[in-house]
């Protein structure tokens, strides 16, 4: 393991010079070292539990189980994922040769690509920041870290636990707002990590593009929520409602707006109040997140028109919304305009598949799209008809939680991949790798010409 270096590391050039010189050592790429660095981090985690998920609740008021699952437990089973496959991923992978080049071994190796920059969101401060970490690190990387500003409470416990595991040569935390981010986006990275707004993440491309380096945008989006006339509605008023409130709605890949095939939009509309009120009629303010400020708050209350059907009240002195459905939302209401990230939820009208497809034309590429159907052919349709990052068929973000996919988003919604060997892979670049050997070349191409190129044509056919 590294020697810990205790030095300041609040000068961000000095701090990013010295994780480059350290990359440089080799020291980041042995599998025994990235192994156990990994493994000492699920055990710091892992002994930090209750600190993780009061700092949920301190930034967010996120509930415990909502904690403990998203984030603490999330975390664990991607370190044990990650360390249990790691030597196979890692593994180089032999490839063929043309018969003129032998004797030849040819490979391809997944090598470290760097320096890497992780510029994390607020709404799973620790899930997001540490996941996109781990990848890296298992990859060979060195890792600067900038927690969201707007979560202050886990931005410091994640500099508390990444100090405890790494020297800060290795990875290390940058806390600040505006002045901090813009001073790491002009440092040479090799590689940029970014999930937040699209309006930072063109800002993130474009330090990137500066730099020649690559780069992972996750961005978000209206994830459309589409219910036909053969869906169970029963199940899926239970899967929408679990997976839309979550958080109080503020995550990436939620489903932001339902539209239901209008021969069973009364029935699904009334599914989903009987939801609405089993889960969060009994009065416990904290079964739901908080809304992250005030202007987030007010920003949601906008888009809010009646009729509504709610349980319970706003309560905005303490960024408490309460549930709500709009059940007679209409596709050109401003809460389908742009992504609500709340805890509302539009229900929309389609009369058929080529209406459907049709609305959705007006709306950019999601990170997810739902379909709740058991027709084959429109559930494929949609997939077609729609560009997302993730798809989900029957149930709502599944897909997005499991570390044997890739999560990410296309087009707005973002761009590149992670979660479990996707990540390992993004954050490594493919090397191809051929050795010779010392023997009489019998298929040299040396002039004088003469007639080589027929006998090449005899041989290359």
């Amino acid at each position: 393991m590294a020697k810990i270096d205790n030095r300041e590391d609040s000068n961000i050039p000095n701090l990013h010079q010295r994780q480059r010189e350290f990359f440089a050592s080799g020291e980041t790429r042995p599998l025994d070292f990235r192994l156990a660095t990994l493994e000492n981090l699920g055990r710091v985690i892992e002994k930090r539990e209750e600190e993780i998920l009061n700092s949920l609740s301190k930034d967010l008021g996120k509930p415990e189980v909502e904690g403990y699952i998203s984030e603490f437990y999330f975390l664990l089973h991607e370190i044990r994922h990650t360390c249990k496959n790691l030597k196979r991923w890692a593994k180089p992978k032999r490839a063929s040769n043309p018969f003129y080049y032998l004797p030849a071994r040819s490979e391809i190796r997944q090598d470290a690509i760097g320096t890497v920059l992780i510029l994390s969101p607020w709404n799973y401060p620790i899930q997001l920041s540490l996941s996109p970490l781990i990848a890296a690190i298992a990859a060979g990387n060195t890792v600067i870290l900038k927690p969201s500003e707007k979560a202050p409470a886990t931005a410091d416990l994640l500099k508390s636990i990444v100090s405890e595991v790494f020297s800060p040569d290795h990875a290390a935390v940058v806390i600040g707002e505006v002045n901090e981010a813009s001073e790491l986006l002009e440092q040479p990275f090799d590689f940029f990590f970014f999930t937040g707004a699209e309006k930072v993440g063109r800002l993130v491309a474009a330090a990137a593009a500066k730099h020649l380096s690559p780069a992972v945008l996750e961005l978000g989006g209206k994830s459309p929520c589409i219910v036909d006339k053969t869906a169970d509605i029963d199940i899926a008023a239970e899967r929408i409602v679990s997976g839309k409130f979550l958080n109080a709605g503020q995550t990436c890949m939620a489903p932001d707006f339902v539209a239901a095939e209008e021969s069973i939009r009364e029935a699904l509309i009334e599914k989903l109040q009987q939801q609405l009120k089993d889960r969060y009629g009994h009065g416990r303010e904290e079964d739901l997140a908080r809304i992250l400020d005030r202007e987030r708050f007010d920003a949601i209350s906008r888009v809010v028109k009646e009729p509504i059907f709610a349980v319970g009240e706003d309560v905005s002195s303490r960024l408490r919304m309460a549930p709500k459905l709009l059940p007679e939302a209409n596709w050109n209401d401003e809460c389908m305009q742009e992504e609500i990230f709340g805890p509302v939820l539009p229900i929309v009208p389609f009369q058929d598949l080529e209406h459907l497809q049709t609305r959705l034309q007006s709306h950019s590429e999601a990170l997810a799209l739902y379909v709740f159907s058991r027709d084959k052919d429109f559930r494929e349709a949609m997939a077609q008809s729609h560009p997302s990052g993730t798809v989900c068929f029957n149930d709502v973000i599944k897909q997005a939680t499991n570390v044997n996919l890739p999560f990410g988003g296309v087009g707005a919604s973002g761009m590149g991949r992670y979660r479990g060997i996707a990540g390992f892979q993004t954050f490594t670049y493919a090397r191809s790798v051929t050795k010779r050997y010392f023997w009489k070349d019998f298929f040299t191409l040396n002039p004088p010409y003469d007639e080589a190129l027929e006998r090449i044509r005899k041989i290359l056919r």
